[in-house]
C-alpha cells in the first residue's frame, strides 16, 4: 500500500486529538527535515507536478465544494495541528486562507 494512503487510514481510524496526529506524520517520517517523504507523498498524490497557481486553483474548487460548517471545523483542526508539528510558523497566506475558512460559517 502506497504510504499516502498509509498515513490517511491511520488518521481515519485513530479518532486522536491533534497532539496525536503529529505523532503519526511523524512516525511515518513526515517531518520539516524530510522534504523527500513529502515529495513522495505528492507524487502517490498524483500532485506532484503542482505549480502554485494550479494548486491555488485547485484549493479554490475543493474550498467550494465544502460546507461552511465543515469548514470551519477543518480550520480549527488545522490550527490546532500546527501547533504541534515542528515546522516553524505556519505562512501569512495559508494562515489567511485557513482563517476565512472559519469566518465562512458565520
Amino acid at each position: 500500500m502506497k504510504e499516502f494512503e498509509e498515513i490517511r487510514k491511520e488518521i481515519e481510524k485513530s479518532g486522536k486529538t491533534p497532539e496525536e496526529i503529529a505523532r503519526i506524520f511523524s512516525s511515518f517520517g513526515l517531518t520539516p527535515e524530510n522534504p523527500e517523504l513529502a515529495r513522495k507523498l505528492l507524487e502517490e498524490a498524483d500532485l506532484e507536478d503542482l505549480t502554485p497557481e494550479k494548486i491555488s486553483e485547485k484549493l479554490k474548487k475543493i474550498s467550494d465544494s465544502i460546507p461552511p460548517e465543515l469548514k470551519k471545523q477543518m480550520a480549527d483542526l488545522i490550527m490546532e495541528l500546527s501547533n504541534y508539528i515542528p515546522a516553524g510558523p505556519m505562512p501569512e497566506d495559508v494562515k489567511k486562507f485557513i482563517e476565512s475558512w472559519k469566518k465562512a460559517a458565520e
